[in-house]
């Protein structure tokens, strides 16, 4: 005789196929992502949520605990937002920085911060405290002398001679405002501090001009400004092959005619000094 054997479960069977039951679709459910306002929850923040539901039904205390779950969560989602926000910024400087020539350097780095609760204190999880980790993008920009002395295309004396250039061409900007030279008692300017700006602004632009004259063509010193005064790229001021290389000798060149000025003029500040102190041993040997 044929037919089906039908197999009856004690009650014990069936609760465990019961449970069974749940917990995987439990797991399938924990398993699909959990999107709010566009973005999916990481697993700690679909855990923290879970527990705040837990605790939402309990008393004032586990209430507390749930609203700061939900905050942190919250907070964390703002952040993401706030970080895209600032990666699509950086991705627009960066299109319009390329297109001028600029060059600069991202580097992604993880920012570690322990999670606080409302007290201040550290939360844990299973005893151990939990560390929130964000991954940002750090853009900087790169200097042409510097990107140029990396690149072996100028030498140490070449680089010195462009930091000098540097130091000279931003002292010899004017002051912006007295407002910068207030007095430390907090009232009105302290003029012996401006006039001493302004006389450094002074002689800085005075060798600014003297450095102007020696390089003999405004191409070259249109170069040394923008590079070694400006910082500006070799590639920003122009992208052909040959222009590049042109630019760069000009670059070579303005440092060579700023070299003299700069070493005569200190050679000038060291016989200045020197004066008066052989006048002061030849009046002691008398």
């Amino acid at each position: 005789m044929s037919g089906k054997i039908q197999t009856r479960l004690t009650p014990a069977q069936a609760a465990r196929i019961a449970a069974a039951e749940a917990r995987r679709m439990e797991a399938v459910a924990l398993a699909q992502p959990v999107t709010v306002n566009g973005r999916s929850l990481t697993a700690t923040q679909r855990d923290r949520l879970i527990e705040a539901e837990r605790l939402a039904g309990g008393g004032l205390s586990e209430r507390k605990k749930a609203a700061a779950l939900v905050r942190s969560v919250e907070a964390e989602l703002t952040a993401a937002r706030e970080a895209r926000a600032v990666d699509r910024g950086i991705e627009d400087t960066l299109a319009r920085a390329a297109s001028r020539g600029e060059v600069f350097e991202v580097e992604i780095v993880d920012i570690g911060e322990w999670r606080r609760a409302e007290d201040g204190g550290l939360v844990r999880r299973h005893g151990l405290p939990v560390l929130d980790v964000q991954t940002v993008r750090r853009a900087s920009r790169v200097d042409g002398l510097a990107s140029l002395y990396k690149a072996g295309s100028i030498g140490d004396e070449q680089k010195r001679i462009g930091d000098s250039c540097r130091v000279l061409f931003e002292q010899a900007k004017p002051p912006i405002s007295s407002s910068q030279y207030g007095s430390s008692a907090g009232g009105g300017c302290d003029t012996g501090r401006m006039l001493v700006a302004v006389a450094e602004a002074g002689k800085a632009g005075a060798m600014v001009w003297q450095i102007a004259r020696a390089c003999r063509d405004v191409k070259v010193f249109a170069v040394l400004e923008a590079v070694a005064g400006r910082g500006a790229t070799i590639r920003s001021l122009g992208d052909g092959g040959d222009l590049k290389a042109r630019n760069l000798d000009r670059l070579k060149a303005g440092l060579a005619a700023a070299k003299g000025v700069i070493e005569q003029d200190r050679e000038g500040r060291k016989a200045r000094l020197s004066g008066p102190k052989s006048k002061a041993l030849a009046n002691q040997a008398r």
